[in-house]
């Protein structure tokens, strides 16, 4: 037997979508990002790609925990194993432990998937590891730590720092409840505008259950948006994909016809989209961003929904321009955030966002803040959103933008806004644990004299966070 190890490799022809699976993990993990498919096959079937993209988010989510688990069972040094090999048992311990598939197929499936993104020799370990994990499936190892987020961290899969804000914020039952809603396979809000019968009779088909808001008439909840897409619902408009919670934002909001709002960070442009389409295509709702070409993607969707009363503007909040100036009856500010709420979606978020981020963010969101305020008119409303459910991002950039603008105050939420999405403190506050949606926040402000000059040089530091 040659001693090379390129000469135990078998050729890379395999289909099978675990070794494709394989590679995007690898791939992601070299770019240090999420991107799914990143290039599609034309032999690729939906079936397989589906299968594919389910394999790539859910060893994401839970790649911490996976590897506890091969550092366990693991009989010599596990810093020791090559990086493909990793990949493998990660995959494979996934299906083992967390998938319907059965446990046979699941081990076999790793096992050639070892030997082919990796080499024939390692097919024997990782069948033995799996089968080692396979038997000891009820009594498997936990993680210990005289560090609860350490210990909450690994258990879960979720960065330590990440844990600790929680359990400060939540307590420790509700961030198991928050960690675990992440971990699951996320639900997506869809938005029928228009051939609704269709859109029932195709999801039915394909076997996707779909069930109703409970907050917002028009709005549903699905695990899979495939069907439409392959309808062309997606494509002409009858169906959008937004999330209740981003919809509840806009409900704060309260566009009314004969309104003038400004959408300040609107890229891609859902709110501003369903502001227009509540407006009934009245008023103007001007979407600014500082990305243009994700900006333009709103463009087709207003022609798709025959609005005319939206105005693009791609440019910086934080200089607005002499027109913007005391000019809406409301302000949209969706600021830019650490997206805590949406990480069921978004897989690698958790491991790509660093605790480091908050200090840029929190900055932004202060300024952003200052400036949107500036175009609001007198009497008008500035209504502050996130999807972020961090406490420092929200409630605290409230406290403090009310203490250095004194011109403003808290506003009601709009009458009949449901109550068990209002918090103590009057905003509207989504947590995914609670409520099945995104995780989102807004606050409705409103200004009560003008001129507003925000006080410059507070007495009190203004990134002290509120108690909690």
């Amino acid at each position: 037997m040659s001693n090379s190890k390129n000469s135990d490799k078998r050729p890379p022809s395999s289909t099978s979508a675990r070794v494709e699976a394989a590679r995007q993990l690898e791939q992601n993990e070299d770019r240090g990002s999420f991107v799914g498919l990143s290039r599609k096959d034309s032999d690729m079937d939906p079936g397989r790609e589906r299968q594919v993209r389910d394999l790539v988010a859910g060893v994401t989510r839970w790649h911490r925990y996976l590897d506890f688990l091969i550092d366990s069972f693991y009989k010599s040094k596990s810093g020791n194993l090559e990086k493909a090999l990793r990949t493998v048992l990660r995959i494979g311990l996934y299906e083992l432990l967390f998938t319907e598939t059965p446990d046979h197929a699941a081990i076999h499936e790793a096992v050639e998937a070892a030997k082919v993104h990796v080499r024939i020799g390692a097919a024997g370990l990782t069948n033995g590891l799996l089968r080692s994990v396979l038997r000891k499936r009820d009594t498997l190892p936990k993680p210990v730590s005289e560090q609860k987020s350490t210990q909450l961290g690994i258990e879960h899969s979720h960065p330590d720092w990440m844990v600790k804000r929680w359990l400060e914020d939540f307590g420790e039952p509700d961030t198991i409840r928050l960690m675990i809603h992440n971990n699951e396979r996320p639900t997506y809000g869809i938005h029928i505008v228009s051939r609704e019968a269709e859109v029932m009779d195709v999801l039915a088909e394909a076997g996707v259950e779909i069930n109703a808001s409970e907050f917002i008439p028009g709005f549903w909840r699905i695990r899979s948006v495939q069907p439409l897409l392959r309808g062309g619902f997606l494509k002409d408009g009858s169906v959008r994909v937004q999330d209740e919670a981003a919809a509840m934002v806009v409900q704060v909001v309260a566009p009314q016809a004969d309104d003038r709002i400004l959408d300040m960070c609107a890229a891609p442009g859902g709110k501003s989209l369903l502001m227009a389409m509540i407006m009934d295509g009245k008023g103007e709702v001007v979407a600014s961003d500082i990305h243009k070409r994700r900006l333009n993607l709103l463009r087709g969707s207003a022609l798709d929904q025959g609005l005319e009363n939206i105005t693009l503007d791609a440019r910086d909040g934080l200089n607005p321009p002499p027109s913007w100036i005391n000019g809406f009856d409301k302000v949209l500010l969706d600021a830019p955030c650490t997206g805590f709420g949406v990480l069921s979606k978004k897989a690698d978020m958790r491991w790509n966002r660093k605790e480091s981020d908050f200090e840029d963010l929190t900055a932004l969101q202060r300024t952003l803040l200052d400036s949107a305020a500036r175009c609001v008119r007198p009497g008008g409303v500035l209504v502050y959103s996130t999807c972020t459910i961090d406490i420092e991002e929200n409630h605290a950039q409230i406290s403090n933008f009310l203490f250095r603008n004194p011109c403003f105050s808290l506003d009601q939420l709009p009458l009949g806004f449901p109550a068990i999405l209002q918090n103590e403190d009057g905003y509207f506050e989504s947590l995914p644990f609670n409520t099945g949606m995104d995780g989102a926040f807004a606050a409705r402000l409103r200004k009560t004299i003008d001129p507003c000059e925000p006080i410059i040089d507070p007495v009190e530091p203004i990134s002290m966070p509120i108690e909690t």
